[in-house]
């Protein structure tokens, strides 16, 4: 059985400091093998340490961390070459790619290596989001999306004649803060860089189908950003779009395109991608990647027994948010289709699989819309289809998004709205 005071089994002292100037926008020969190197041992030692969450039942995140390695590897040479042209720090608009920081903090020195084997475990200060004073090295904090582009445009403020930097997502695109921060940028002509992974992929499925007609591109150049797009794994032109954006003057978005978990065989494209890997998919890569130590650490994991008693009226289990699900299903399936097109809609934020409404999408998908990760507005959709009598609107989220939806539960309290909210997993952030 392994420990928490075990190696940790990939050497990251392989990490290569290179500098790299923005004023040279072309990558010499070593600059680029040194970056490539760099992006590798950092991808490889991600894959470890989130499947040893998954090994251990705490779950986690894999995919949007490894997804935007090359992204911050640039950054880090480049902060390292121009110290006091930058503010210095990966700012995340999704939180759960916190492997990142962890990651980084390590090779900074803030951080042992060996803790991040407890990735996600209790007590190991290393919680699913960004925690600023908590884990020795993360410099900020961040959680739900569409959320830190906001805060950077006044950190930009704070910071005159330095970029600040935002590492993005499409899926962060999706919320209406990022509109509302695109504005401000390009009013205030604010020196906010910030780095999109648009890799098609949320929690429950693909953009591009659940919302056609949305442009990550043209959103953001509607609101007056420039907009640079290219292959986010062709490293000297990623390298060239991001010079050219620091040697832009005010807020320019760089968007890199590639698929969910490139290179990771079982993973790449799929939306699962976007949760912890599996363990079996992890030794298959490691495997595959040679790291033979890595494979042997994540075989020896003993998966924690839950030893307690539980009390209830019987031996089925099941969760809060499937029985919502069930017990709506069961409603619906005594009314006519005809009725249930008419007086009931159900929509979704993205979290269909996580808050019961996958229950009712496969029993009644006529009356089910899969939309965005667009809580306020969804919301506030749900509870004008259900304004008028005899129409019911449904809508359930996270009860940690709870918060955001104040206003619009109030105007929909203010219409009295016949509206059904479920918000799953609460007193978990």
């Amino acid at each position: 059985m392994t420990t928490a005071t075990s190696t940790f089994p990939i050497d990251l002292g392989a990490y290569k400091q290179i500098t790299l100037d923005p004023a040279n926008s072309t990558l010499t020969n070593e600059q680029r093998e040194a970056l490539k190197a760099n992006i590798q041992l950092c991808r490889d030692a991600i894959v470890f340490f989130t499947a040893t969450g998954a090994a251990r039942g705490v779950g986690g995140h894999t995919g949007g961390p490894y997804d935007t390695v090359p992204e911050v590897m640039i950054l880090d040479a480049l902060f390292r070459g121009n110290p006091d042209k930058f503010v210095p720090i990966f700012f995340d608009e999704a939180g759960h790619r916190v492997a990142t920081q962890y990651l980084m903090a390590t090779l900074e020195g803030a951080l042992p290596a060996e803790q991040l084997m407890n990735y996600r475990m209790a007590g190991s200060t290393l919680p699913g989001h960004p925690e600023l004073k908590l884990t020795p090295g993360v410099k900020f904090s961040s959680g739900r999306l569409g959320h830190m582009w906001p805060y950077v445009n006044g950190v930009a403020m704070a910071n005159p004649g330095k970029a600040a930097f935002c590492l993005g997502s499409d899926g962060s695109q999706q919320e209406g803060n990022d509109a509302e921060a695109a504005r401000l940028a390009v009013a205030q002509h604010l020196n906010v860089k910030l780095l999109i992974d648009d890799n098609d992929v949320t929690i429950a499925g693909h953009p591009s189908k659940y919302l056609p007609g949305f442009s990550v591109k043209q959103t953001l150049e509607g609101h007056g950003v420039k907009v640079l797009e290219g292959d986010g794994e062709d490293l000297d032109g990623l390298y060239a779009r991001i010079c050219e954006a620091i040697n832009t003057p005010g807020p320019v978005a760089v968007i890199s395109k590639r698929p969910m978990c490139p290179g990771i065989e079982g993973l790449e494209g799929s939306n699962h991608g976007h949760d912890v890997i599996s363990v079996d998919l992890a030794l298959k890569y490691l495997e595959g990647k040679g790291r033979t130590a890595a494979v042997e650490y994540l075989k020896g994991i003993e998966k924690p027994k839950n030893d307690y008693s539980f009390l209830g009226a019987g031996d089925k289990w099941g969760s809060n948010r499937n029985v919502f699900g069930e017990a709506v299903v069961k409603i619906l399936d005594g009314m006519s289709e005809e009725d249930r097109k008419a007086k009931v809609m159900v929509i979704d934020s993205d979290l269909e699989g996580s808050c019961g409404l996958k229950k009712i999408h496969d029993a009644h998908p006529e009356i089910f819309i899969p939309s965005g990760i667009m809580e306020r507005g969804n919301l506030s959709a749900a509870a004008g289809f259900g304004m008028e009598a005899g129409k019911q609107g449904i809508f359930a989220t996270f009860a940690a998004f709870l918060e955001m939806c104040i206003s619009e539960i109030t105007m929909a309290r203010l219409n009295y709205s016949n509206l059904l909210c479920h918000f799953s997993h609460s007193g978990i952030d």
